[in-house]
């Protein structure tokens, strides 16, 4: 029960921190927020049904105050999609032992992301309105990628040190 019940307050924290992150950016450019990056983290140091929870759990609060609409299901699914690629190189590659390899994919998943919306989004008008989605979002993939880049070197190590904390902590 205490095990849940600290996993939960986990959660919680890290869902306002992703929220806050998203509604209040940090820097005035848009898709530059660190939320694929602490997404990123929780994945590699907990679990992907952790990793999973908080990117659902972010997009629906945040999308409560930035609005829903046609994209909310695509953004989930995106960080869906991304989670299950750091899930996936992680069990196939040396990913969590080598910095280097993690911004590279942390860098990568700007771009991924946005396929997937992009992707998502062209159901509504099939491959001419995914290649128009994709082709107008590119640059804003860029910045997110970038910013995914400039983000992870500053929180790895306190929120790597902050969940091994948690994972080691006995109450």
């Amino acid at each position: 029960m205490l095990d849940s019940t600290k996993k939960i307050a986990l959660m919680a924290i890290l869902t306002a921190m992703c929220v806050s992150l998203r509604l209040f950016q940090i820097i005035p450019i848009p898709n530059v927020q660190p939320v694929t990056d602490i997404l990123m983290i929780v994945t590699l140091n907990l679990s992907i049904g952790f990793g999973l929870t908080l990117a659902i759990l972010t997009m629906v609060i945040s999308n409560i105050y930035l609005g829903f609409g046609l994209w909310t299901i695509p953004q989930i699914f995106a960080y869906g999609a991304c989670i299950l690629t750091v899930a996936l190189l992680s069990k196939l590659t040396p990913l969590k032992d080598h910095l280097t390899l993690q911004l590279i994919l942390a860098t990568f998943l700007g771009w991924e992301y946005g396929f997937w919306v992009d992707l998502g989004m062209s159901i509504y008008g099939g491959i001419p309105a995914f290649l128009a989605y994709w082709a107008s979002s590119l640059t804003f993939d860029t910045y997110h990628a970038i910013g995914n880049l400039a983000f992870y070197p500053v929180l790895y190590k306190p929120l790597c040190l902050a969940l091994n904390h948690f994972q080691r902590r006995k109450i």
